[in-house]
């Protein structure tokens, strides 16, 4: 057998020539009795084998030579065996693999996640696991169908690296549990936490607890609700501690106590921010124990903060993708909580920059927050205020035609959330239609544009689009993606509760904590979502039509029809398999240049469709095509319904956003009247270092005067409504070139 696994005939000859050569080498010549001696010795041993590899037999040449006395010949047969491994190795995959890492070959293979970087030591260390990871399920994994049908460019495997370990993707973190019982982070047991101080710094070890059992983002789904009882216990400590402070007594005997005993009132797990007797009885104590208790929260906020966008605990020296959901808490301790998370983002990091994470989405929902006489109206302002001056939060919409039903005002459970990406995984088969305790598994996603192309009317062969000989080949690859996606399930599936361990042991998610470590996690994990996603809309409309769908209220049709049939693929393959499978509005990081390059490398430059460096985001209007926000909006719409695991849809405002922030408001309720289920606003970020000016600045610091050449400017953008960062070092080519088309929706 050799090194490749394919068998071929024993031939002795090969051995007295490698022989030969060795003696030469030492000695300047040899007999040929001697190597045809050796040889045959050699030949005799291995006979006795039962299976023959090249390493045994050269393993047996080493060895006759040293018992006939030729250990200086061995020494270099063993050399030169040594050499030629070298020589192979540096021929084959796996070397080019780690030389284009370590020599930094390929910038955007250093810069596929803009969440790492790529180019520390940490970060190179881990894009070499990856990319050795991906190798492995490439060869050895990958279905054969999908392992071709990625090689051609129809179908993109996300997280490959991951897919051989049965790692799962994202999850919605309960909180509330973890706080209310403590948890074990594996080195040691934390109890339930006293203040909201503590509380949030648990929420910040329980993130980064997480993300070492998974691939994807971590989310808090209703953090105002399950921090809101911890605002509580301080407010009741600092109560004490006013009493003995300020010596306040009072004889009036209080609502809810039968003596008149101040302990009644203050019982843990009942809440009195809001008890007005108690106000009105003990005022000085009041005020100073709400004073302190808005204090202590804003500074937990900021210590949240400060933590999410400094703990590099994730491999390579990554931040965890972390994200909170808000804004529906209507008790004084939630709203407490989401207004001093709003104020310390807003307040930025330690020198005033922007934070990166947590990514904030604010929660929409008439009759909470949208309208003035709301209870938590003036946090929806605040909200606004804080994404025109920072870009978070995005807006997630509870009032969306397809989140309502899921909506139970008794259970905040099931409020919409999602991650900062888009992921959505509140249906579900099973009955469990709620968020938290649960997410995302895997996906894949289809090079539409490729499909466009085939069968469009781009190349002139023909003067109208193929439709059938179109969807027929999209059928062809959502069954082939699909079922790369059930096969991913089967390895996730029989994975030990152990490989998962804070997961699973703690019940992050849900049912974990009742598994023995060696039980596999299948019945768990199938209240997950596995995705079909898609790229490239836009682009496959200019193939097939000559129009993408901003253009052209046919091709605007037809792009519907397509998301729609891919909706029904995916609901009846949930059928089929009786999993959650659903469709999903791809987010192109990593993927944005990746299928534009294998196209043009086989279609060339093809104005509209292969001419950029990247495949327009999912079914976005091309960022370079010019009309209003309210334009984009409308046209973009639609596809929010068809796409129910996840997506979003933004709007690009010039650097004045932060200025004029009805205006910002009105675009934002216009989204959210749409039936838009998951909105943002993007809008240039620029920061001087030097005097901390933010802002659009152009080759010189508006602020201070200094130049381009002088400091080195921050320019903060946004990546797929989930990353954002300094585009112009942390995003790859096509993201970058992205950023640079983009017009603004005036």
């Amino acid at each position: 057998m050799k090194r490749d696994g394919s068998l071929t005939e024993f031939d002795m000859s090969r051995i007295v020539r490698a022989v030969n050569k060795a003696f030469r080498a030492v000695k300047g010549s040899a007999e040929d009795d001697v190597s045809v001696r050796i040889g045959q010795q050699v030949t005799d041993r291995v006979a006795e084998a039962e299976s023959l590899t090249v390493e045994y037999i050269q393993d047996c040449v080493i060895q006759a030579l040293r018992e006939s006395q030729y250990g200086e010949v061995a020494d270099a047969y063993s050399q030169y065996r040594d050499a030629r491994d070298l020589e192979r190795i540096r021929r084959g995959e796996l070397y080019k693999i780690s030389s284009d890492v370590i020599g930094a070959a390929n910038p955007d293979l250093l810069r596929e996640n803009a969440n790492l970087n790529g180019e520390s030591f940490s970060g190179k260390m881990s894009r070499i696991g990856s990319e050795y990871a991906k190798w492995i399920a490439n060869r050895f994994v990958l279905p054969s169908e999908l392992y071709k049908a990625v090689k051609d460019g129809y179908v993109y495997v996300h997280d490959l690296d991951q897919y051989a370990l049965g790692t799962t993707n994202c999850i919605f973190i309960p909180f509330d549990r973890l706080l209310a019982k403590g948890f074990n982070t594996g080195n040691g047991s934390v109890r339930p936490p006293q203040s909201i101080m503590t509380a949030m710094a648990l929420v910040a070890i329980i993130f980064q607890s997480q993300q070492n059992s998974q691939f994807g983002g971590v989310s808090a789904n209703k953090i105002d609700w399950d921090l809101a009882p911890y605002v509580g216990k301080s407010f009741r400590r600092h109560f004490r501690k006013g009493l003995l402070y300020l010596g306040e007594t009072s004889g009036k005997a209080h609502e809810g106590s039968a003596d008149g005993s101040l302990a009644h009132l203050l019982e843990d797990g009942e809440l009195y921010i809001d008890n007005m007797s108690l106000k009105a009885a003990y005022p000085r104590t009041y005020a100073y124990a709400y004073e302190e208790t808005v204090h202590e929260t804003k500074q937990a906020a900021e210590s949240l903060i400060h933590n999410l966008n400094t703990m590099s605990s994730r491999a390579g020296g990554q931040i965890p993708f972390t994200s909170l959901n808000y804004g529906m808490c209507t008790s004084t301790e939630g709203r407490l909580v989401t207004r001093a998370l709003l104020d310390a983002t807003i307040d930025g990091l330690g020198r005033g920059e922007t934070p990166i994470f947590p990514q904030h989405i604010f929660q929409c929902k008439q009759g909470v927050n949208q309208a003035e006489g709301e209870p938590n109206y003036d946090l929806f302002l605040k909200a606004v205020e804080c994404s025109s001056r920072r870009l978070y939060p995005n807006f997630v919409n509870v009032d969306a035609s397809f989140n309502l039903p899921y909506y139970q005002p008794d259970d905040p459970d099931t409020i919409i959330a999602t991650m900062g990406c888009r992921t959505r995984t509140i249906s579900d088969r099973f009955g469990r239609n709620r968020l938290s305790g649960k997410g995302n598994l895997s996906f894949n996603t289809i090079n539409l544009v490729r499909l466009g192309m085939e069968s469009g009317i781009v190349f002139g062969k023909r003067t109208e689009p193929d439709l059938e000989g179109f969807f027929r080949q999209l059928d062809r690859y959502m069954n082939i993606a699909v079922e790369g996606l059930v096969h991913r399930f089967e390895i996730q599936a029989k994975q030990p509760a152990k490989a998962s361990d804070f997961m699973m042991r703690e019940g992050v998610w849900e049912g974990g904590d009742s598994l023995g470590p060696d039980d596999q996690v299948r019945e768990l994990i199938k209240h997950g979502t596995l995705a079909l996603g898609f790229i490239g809309l836009a682009e496959c409309l200019k193939a097939l039509t000559g129009k993408h769908h901003g253009e052209d209220e046919g091709s605007h049709r037809l792009g519907l029809e397509m998301i729609s049939r891919m909706r029904r693929f995916c609901d009846e393959m949930s059928d089929k398999y009786n999993l959650n499978i659903s469709l999903f509005a791809t987010p192109a990081e990593g993927l944005s240049g990746k299928f534009t390059a294998v196209d043009q490398a086989e279609y060339g430059s093809i104005p509209g469709v292969t001419d950029k460096e990247y495949y327009t985001n999912s079914f976005h209007v091309p960022v370079y095509y010019k009309l209003s926000a309210f334009e984009k909006i409308k046209l973009e719409a639609p596809f929010h319904k068809l796409c129910n695991a996840g997506a979003i849809s933004y709007v690009e405002l010039d650097g004045n956003a932060r200025m004029n922030t009805a205006a910002f408001k009105r675009i934002v309720q216009f989204a959210l009247e749409e039936d838009i289920g998951y909105f943002s606003v993007n809008h240039p970020l620029d920061r001087c270092p030097s005097c901390h000016y933010e802002g659009i600045i152009g080759s010189a610091c508006p602020g201070c005067g200094a130049g381009e050449q002088e400091v080195h400017f921050q320019r903060l953008r946004r990546v797929t409504g989930y990353l954002t960062g300094n585009y112009t070092e942390r995003f790859n080519s096509a993201k970058q070139a992205e950023v640079r088309d983009r017009v603004k929706h005036l």
